[in-house]
């Protein structure tokens, strides 16, 4: 069985201001090569061109462009999780559980509609280098969401609560891959879609009404 490729660190981590603003140009540069050409089709070259530097520039942080489709995934995961963070109030009494779904829905669409690039990580969601990082970003999301759901769900036993976390994960996963595949009309009716699934699925599962104030935890 052949090995499997593992992805490339970057060469250095920025640590300057000035330095940092060289990564996310270049970054920026790959986001846009990548979704206009496809990662197979694009080279480092080419990133460093529309980034405006030398490829020698971009080779002190990254050395090949899987590194540089790692630190995107990255990039995007970090962002993704702060939206999550905002999403989740630490206390949601007074607030609907309606609410709170169509809020982080909402949210999370908004984020991926001005991120168009997003579409090279769910088309390269096999590549062996993003596998860890991928793996780090669900469980960290899953943390998240078990800890917003568990100040709804009251007693629910542990490993209930970890299954209906996880359904959720997939199922919003799989709708994100569906809304970006279509036009924006479509992406609209995948979303009103994904508010009605999600929410009456947690309510179910959760013992909550769907549009009676939360109680609270």
């Amino acid at each position: 069985m052949p090995a499997t490729p593992r992805p490339s660190p970057p060469r250095r981590t920025p640590v300057q201001a000035r330095s940092r603003a060289r990564v996310d140009a270049i970054l920026d540069a790959a986001d846009a090569v990548f979704l206009e050409m496809g990662f197979a089709a694009a080279t480092t070259n080419h990133v460093a061109a529309r980034a405006g530097t030398s490829i020698g520039s971009l080779y002190r942080f990254f050395p090949d462009k899987e590194a540089i489709l790692v630190a995107l995934a990255e990039r995007y995961g970090e962002r993704m999780r702060a939206i999550a963070v905002t999403v989740s109030p630490p206390d949601p009494r007074g607030q609907t559980l309606a609410g709170l779904v169509g809020n982080g829905i909402d949210r999370f669409n908004a984020y991926l509609v001005a991120s168009p690039g997003i579409r090279t990580l769910i088309e390269q969601a096999g590549h062996p280098a993003l596998r860890a990082g991928r793996q780090a970003h669900e469980s960290a999301m899953a943390t998240l969401i078990r800890a917003s759901q568990a100040r709804v769900a009251g007693g629910m036993p542990a490993a209930e609560l970890d299954a209906v976390v996880e359904v959720t994960q997939v199922v919003l996963g799989a709708l994100q891959v569906l809304s970006v595949s279509r036009d924006a009309t479509f992406r609209a009716l995948v979303v009103e879609e994904a508010k009605r699934m999600v929410t009456t699925y947690l309510a179910r599962r959760l013992g909550v009404a769907e549009d009676a104030p939360l109680g609270g935890q």
